[in-house]
């Protein structure tokens, strides 16, 4: 059994990870609720873009000459957009996006097409380094620092590589909130744009305003002239979107992680206290067993 030094040095060390635990925990909070603010201020007007995306196709305006929506017949290379942390210490976080995105990788080579895959974050590049994985292009996560204009320029970066045909579909890999306290690694097809989650909005407002007549959109200039302005900005408030989903759900699984960290060092300060208490007490009752035998034998 160890010695009363060991155990208090122990505890001590124990002690000292718990502040870093403790603090950490804290900044995290502290963080997530800035990113969750950001977040619930971006969220309405992603859901107005929708809308008024929805209501032209609603109008039954012709997409066939939309590069955006033009799907090839025969997709030769893919783009995978993975959105990672820059630090650990948040659970299975980085390792859920990048298994994510590498089954993705998997399923489209099987299908025979060539991948390029752009990293964001020090935790996914450093892992495709470290299984020599090819990578097209990689950026550190800005973090709580990203902007509108940085996922401007990255919205514009991936439309340029879609129109010119140097990629042929374009996916994001990211981890998506579902709510304050449940979010799961997910993956997005940004291109080419597809109906599915814009019919699903109409449906939704349908439904809710069912029994009431629907309305009839006068479009100015045209439809096409609006898809020109509008899809651009639906790309770039997507990216956006996916970023700061991504920074609020990392800083979760800090908090999470840290939280529990800090309550396993609560728990192994508690026994080892208690083992503490035992070997002194056991040390005691010997030197006194021993007091009380010299004592006897003087006697």
């Amino acid at each position: 059994m160890a010695n009363q030094r060991d155990i208090k040095n122990r505890i001590s060390s124990i002690t000292s990870t718990k502040k870093i635990t403790s603090t950490m925990e804290m900044v995290s909070t502290a963080k997530m609720k800035k990113q969750q603010n950001r977040l619930e201020m971006s969220k309405p007007y992603e859901e107005k873009v929708n809308e008024v995306i929805s209501n032209i196709l609603g109008s039954g305006v012709d997409t066939s000459s939309n590069y955006f929506f033009q799907e090839s017949a025969n997709p030769k290379k893919s783009l995978i957009l993975q959105i990672t942390g820059n630090r650990g210490l948040c659970g299975s976080f980085n390792t859920n996006i990048i298994e994510n995105s590498l089954s993705l990788e998997s399923k489209l080579k099987s299908e025979g097409k060539e991948i390029l895959n752009y990293v964001i974050g020090k935790k996914g590049i450093g892992y495709f380094n470290f299984i020599n994985q090819p990578i097209y292009k990689s950026l550190p996560n800005p973090e709580d620092k990203f902007n509108f204009e940085a996922a401007a320029e990255i919205a514009e970066e991936l439309k340029d590589l879609f129109i010119s045909a140097e990629v042929q579909e374009i996916y994001i890999s990211y981890t998506k909130v579902i709510s304050s306290s449940s979010q799961r690694p997910e993956i997005i097809k940004l291109l080419p744009i597809t109906f599915g989650g814009f019919g699903d909005q109409k449906k939704g407002e349908e439904k809710e305003n069912k029994g009431q007549a629907s309305s009839d959109y006068l479009f100015e200039p045209n439809p096409e002239k609006i898809f020109d302005y509008i899809l651009p900005l639906y790309l770039k408030v997507k990216i956006f979107i996916c970023f700061l989903e991504s920074s609020f759900s990392e800083q979760f699984a800090r908090r999470v992680a840290m939280k529990n960290a800090t309550d396993a060092s609560t728990e192994m300060i508690k026994d080892l206290t208690i083992t503490y208490n035992r070997v002194r007490q056991a040390k005691i009752t010997n030197e006194i067993a021993e007091i009380c035998g010299g004592a006897a034998a003087l006697g």
